[in-house]
């Protein structure tokens, strides 16, 4: 496990349920401390990392990480709204197998945040083509492919297709990409204290300085699309030159951050009804009101994968094992 990296995934969940709760920072400043872009760059990393000594089966493991729970929280967000009216524009029953099957469209998903997992299937899906191909260079068959839908949504060919897989954060993969190739060949020179020192100051000054918007010189918004992979690849030299950061909460809140990311809009609409039913102000008015909520979401996340999510992987995980193991005796008893 690379522990600064699962440190980064519950900074990215943080961010995006930070975002969630509408409260602004210095400068009217709505930001997710690009959470979702960190999530962008770290997948486009893993999935070259976890291929390169052993691709059996990638496609079926990535599905099974991501799908079930995905599932889940969509029904349970379907079922929720139908029944309370938490929403003036309710889904329709057509638009719960347009977001289970992560099928491009103009509407958000069912659950809104499936928008990003949308593209995260279109990357898996890339990805285990080009590993079928050749499983050396399935980063760089994959970058292709990628780089060539946009060039076709650039000259206006393939429709709304290519416009929709031609999103400006599709490229955060690519830079996951080019990050695993740079700290493949560059983390045997990049060691020591001085190294990991610089790397740890980077991620205090991108994710500090998120709170002094008003005072960012015009550079540093020029180069704000650098910063999700100048902050994964602080996190991964900074790993590689002796300083994980392997504090056990820190490492459950990234091991949760899939959970946490899938349910903390759906533990929002209902928090809102409490809120409401109190007379209490909403959490973008209210700085107190807005912590207690992403603390309550983050604890209600943990929850959802110790009790949830584990068990529930868990159990395919199994149920798959003892159907793998059925197919190979009935083949060794035909033979």
């Amino acid at each position: 496990m690379l522990f600064n990296l699962q440190l980064l995934r519950g900074f990215a969940a943080l961010g995006v349920v930070f975002y969630h709760t509408d409260f602004r920072l210095a400068g009217d400043w709505h930001t997710d401390f690009s959470g979702v872009a960190i999530f962008f760059v770290i997948s486009g990393f893993i999935m070259c990392f976890i291929t390169r000594d052993d691709a059996d089966g990638f496609l079926a493991k990535r599905f099974i990480r991501i799908v079930p729970m995905y599932w889940l929280c969509t029904l349970v967000r379907f079922g929720l709204v139908k029944l309370s009216g938490w929403s003036t524009n309710p889904p329709l029953a057509t638009d719960l197998p347009r977001s289970l099957l992560f099928l491009p469209s103009e509407q958000l998903p069912i659950l809104g945040v499936g928008w990003t997992l949308n593209f995260e299937v279109y990357f898996y899906l890339v990805f285990g083509v080009a590993l079928w191909i050749n499983r050396r260079l399935a980063p760089l068959i994959t970058a292709v492919f990628i780089y060539a839908m946009f060039a076709l949504d650039q000259h206006g060919y393939g429709g709304f297709l290519t416009h929709y897989y031609s999103h400006d954060y599709i490229h955060y993969f690519l830079a996951g990409i080019a990050l695993f190739y740079l700290w493949t060949f560059g983390s045997a020179m990049l060691r020591g204290w001085p190294v990991a020192a610089m790397c740890a100051a980077g991620l205090v000054f991108f994710f500090g300085f998120q709170f002094a918007r008003p005072l960012w010189p015009d550079w540093m918004l020029a180069c704000y699309w650098w910063f999700p992979p100048l902050v994964v690849a602080c996190a991964l030299f900074m790993e590689s030159s002796g300083a994980p950061i392997t504090w056990r909460p820190v490492v459950l809140l990234g091991d949760a951050s899939y959970s946490l990311y899938l349910t903390h809009t759906i533990f929002f609409g209902i928090a809102r009804v409490s809120l409401q039913a109190l007379h209490l102000p909403p959490p973008n008015e209210s700085v107190t009101v807005m912590l207690l909520e992403v603390m309550a979401a983050t604890l209600v996340g943990i929850a959802v994968h110790l009790y949830v999510e584990k068990p529930l992987l868990r159990k395919i995980r199994q149920l798959l094992g003892r159907r793998r193991k059925t197919s190979e005796q009935v083949v060794l008893e035909s033979r």
